[in-house]
């Protein structure tokens, strides 16, 4: 069974006040015409989404609307069941939310995480802590996972950029340290790494920058901050959209056998 999967964030600079509008993201989702669609930041298209899923035959889920943004699955295949974990808290900080849904995909159930991390006051330390989190809890599933989103994998290697967003997103000292080997590395290095010892696969070459300053397309320290994590089906290499928000959107062709 072959099957299509269309990651985006699509809000834009939430520190600004900036959103992106379901007007000029909609002819986006329909040209691509993805069989399922995870984003994220997505509460200020909510009002719109009723009438779209229908005309487009889509089942719709999202997760509690909140200050810090509302992930949403769109599917067109049947949704099963649903649920949203929490990542640990650090210090007053949730780690990130989690969207979850079992999809019947043929004769297979496919778990899909559509997950937004934190981005704020914390840094490698805690998002590797979160990523390992959805990973133990993938565990209970036997079948096919994808895991993916926007997991705000900021931090560049050693260097003024790395001070600099350090300084500017308020991550403590002790948030940059993981292991010896990593830790003055970009932060993509060591995600990579945590998703490979569970087998997972990433569909989207890391090297590529997936965000960029929302008015200009200003790649900023060329950052990738969403990952297409998956295991138990075979993936295509990813391909990245243009910059309508502040993030490229993730196209990935899938199968199951």
């Amino acid at each position: 069974m072959n099957f299509s999967i269309l990651d985006w964030n699509i809000q834009g600079k939430k520190y600004y006040n900036i959103r992106t509008s379901f007007k000029k993201i909609k002819p986006a989702l329909e040209y691509i015409n993805a069989d399922i669609i995870c984003l994220q930041e997505g509460e200020s298209i909510l009002d719109k989404l009723n009438y779209y899923t229908k005309i487009k035959k889509y089942h719709c889920i999202f997760s509690h609307e909140d200050k810090d943004g509302v992930n949403v699955i769109l599917s067109k295949f049947k949704i099963i069941s649903h649920g949203e974990i929490n990542c640990p808290s650090f210090i007053d900080k949730c780690l990130g939310e989690i969207l979850w849904a079992n999809i019947k995909i043929g004769t297979k159930i496919l778990k899909l995480y559509n997950c937004h991390f934190e981005i704020d006051g914390i840094g490698p330390k805690e998002r590797a802590e979160a990523l390992e989190f959805v990973l133990l809890d993938s565990k209970k599933h036997s079948g096919p996972i994808i895991i993916c989103g926007d997991f705000n994998t900021t931090i560049p290697a050693y260097g003024w950029s790395r001070k600099f967003i350090r300084w500017f997103h308020a991550v403590p000292r002790g948030s940059l340290m993981l292991d010896s080997a990593t830790h003055l590395k970009d932060e993509r290095y060591s995600f990579i790494k945590i998703a490979a010892k569970e087998k997972f696969k990433e569909a989207t070459d890391i090297s590529k920058t997936t965000w960029a300053m929302f008015s200009w397309r200003w790649e900023l320290f060329h950052l990738k901050l969403d990952w297409f994590f998956s295991r138990g089906l075979k993936t295509s290499p990813a391909v990245l959209g243009k910059y309508i928000s502040d993030h490229k959107s993730i196209l990935v062709q899938c199968s199951i056998k």
